[in-house]
């Protein structure tokens, strides 16, 4: 049978933090119908010796090597995987996800690529696999583009999948105990339940790669999906890692009915939820939600300015995501409010905004908490782009040029804004105790965490981000962390 290679790269320092890695949902999925056909490897370069056997089976010469990568950090973890394959072997090597969806032209622009495929991947890679496993032509290959004698091939677009058809993830290519991080102390499972989002927010990169499309799994099969790992690996805490879980509430409310009718011993978090969906919540639906588990959402709330609300497209008032944050505190659920700035044209009043939004969240719920204040990046493709190149931003013009655009690419602001918006983000990591308490493995991080977290309110209270030798012993810190915790990987392996 031929072979099929898959790799998941890295995402960042929280794969290094958490107490387990995250499930590598956008890999498996790729390789939920290529494996029913094709022998399929996942290599993991999460964990240790994964160079070595990357190069045992490139050495086997298999069909291709499909990688996954969002825009930012990411994208220097993918490059390097496959520069390796590309030094040790004549193998195609296959991008998808996000960042090859909305920047086609400068993902195969790099000369260590040859193919992406574009938006879901589970029938574009099969038929992909397909065609190379006959050495036929890649043309007619629907949703994928590719190199053909110095030329970029693009092929037409592939209408979206019915997920009620689409197989479970084969968790059998993966060894279990390697992942599942931590919620509320039970090891905790990443599962999509729909894909898409109705919502116009000018910023998203939703809007390119899901086209505003909602697709999801009927309650049954949710249902049927959770059973599958509840009884095969006693899973009982689940993360719907869903783009908006809650566009359809009868949907939704049925979902919990059927977890409370079988008697499911499970809780759940949930990922995306909007605030006008939440508004629609009632007192009846929420205690639902509750006894069937739900212990923690999501909300885009974005910005404390509704001058900046208006002008990103979240059609929700201030007044909106108060209410709702009064009506979710009835409940033992978590319900964090995630901020961005550096949006164009915002003030350093819009700032300050946010972080008195914040501030009043909290306050009257004590089950709220917020993100780290991420900076905005703009991607290509959404309304607010051009905005942003209207105000300065420069177009990226190269795949390596995307690699800083989480966590501090808005330095095109202004250095100084720039710099601002990174020291904010450094503060805001260390807010919230409810957050370390899962995401932190280490009780030494747990400590440090603790002991500077008056001092981050201190600073965001006061907006006083003067004189922070704090982000560099962050960085000392960090570095012995990591190579400690990768001997220590190592070590378990």
């Amino acid at each position: 049978m031929a072979k099929v290679l898959l790799i998941q790269p890295r995402i960042g320092e929280w794969d290094e933090t958490r107490s387990h890695l995250c499930v590598p949902v956008a890999i498996l999925a790729a390789a939920t119908l290529a494996a029913n056909e094709f022998e399929t490897v996942l290599i993991d370069s999460r964990l240790p010796g994964w160079k070595e056997k990357l190069l045992q089976e490139l050495r086997k010469k298999p069909l291709c090597a499909g990688l996954t990568s969002i825009t930012g950090s990411q994208i220097k973890y993918s490059l390097e995987i496959s520069k390796f394959i590309k030094a040790h072997s004549d193998v195609p090597v296959v991008w998808g996800g996000i960042q090859p969806t909305i920047l086609p032209e400068e993902t195969l622009s790099n000369n260590n690529i040859d193919i992406i495929v574009m938006n879901e991947g589970e029938t574009s890679f099969l038929e992909l696999v397909r065609k190379l496993d006959k050495k036929e032509s890649l043309h007619g290959v629907k949703g994928i583009r590719f190199k053909e004698n110095d030329n970029v091939i693009q092929n037409e677009e592939r209408e979206y999948l019915d997920l009620n058809r689409i197989p479970n993830l084969p968790y059998d290519l993966i060894d279990i105990k390697h992942y599942l991080p931590l919620f509320k102390g039970r090891r905790t499972l990443y599962m999509e339940t729909s894909r898409g989002c109705v919502g116009k927010c000018a910023f998203c990169s939703n809007i390119v790669y899901n086209k505003r499309q909602w697709r999801a799994m009927s309650a049954e099969t949710v249902l049927e999906r959770i059973k599958s790992v509840y009884n095969k690996y006693g899973i009982n805490s689940f993360y719907f890692i869903d783009d908006n879980f809650f566009v359809d509430l009868k949907r939704a409310r049925k979902i919990s009915e059927m977890i409370i009718e079988q008697s499911l011993d499970i809780i759940f978090e949930v990922q995306g939820i909007r605030y006008d969906s939440a508004l629609q919540i009632d007192e009846d639906f929420l205690g639902l939600l509750y006894k069937s588990g739900l212990r923690k959402v999501h909300f885009g709330a974005e910005s404390g300015s509704q001058r900046i609300l208006d002008m990103v497209g979240k059609g929700i008032t201030i007044d909106d995501i108060i209410n709702v944050n009064r009506r979710w505190a009835k409940y033992d659920i978590v319900v964090q409010h995630n901020f961005m700035a550096g949006f164009p044209t915002e003030t350093i009043d819009d700032i300050k905004a946010t972080i008195n939004l914040i501030y009043k969240l909290k306050n009257e719920n004590p089950h709220a908490m917020t993100s780290p204040i991420c900076p905005y990046t703009p991607y290509p493709g959404t309304a607010l782009y051009q905005k942003a190149l209207d105000n300065g931003f420069t177009k990226r013009k190269t795949l390596e040029d995307w690699i800083e655009a989480d966590y501090g690419d808005s330095i095109w602001i202004s250095p100084s804004r720039g710099n601002l918006l990174k020291k904010i983000f450094f503060v805001t990591l260390f807010l919230e105790s409810e957050r370390e308490k899962d995401m932190l493995s280490s009780p030494f991080l747990k400590l440090g965490f603790g002991i500077y977290r008056k001092l981050a309110h201190f600073r965001l209270k006061n907006f006083f981000f003067a004189f922070m030798a704090e982000m560099t012993i962050k960085n000392i810190i960090s570095y012995f962390y990591l190579k400690m915790r990768k001997f220590r990987r190592v070590e378990d392996s």
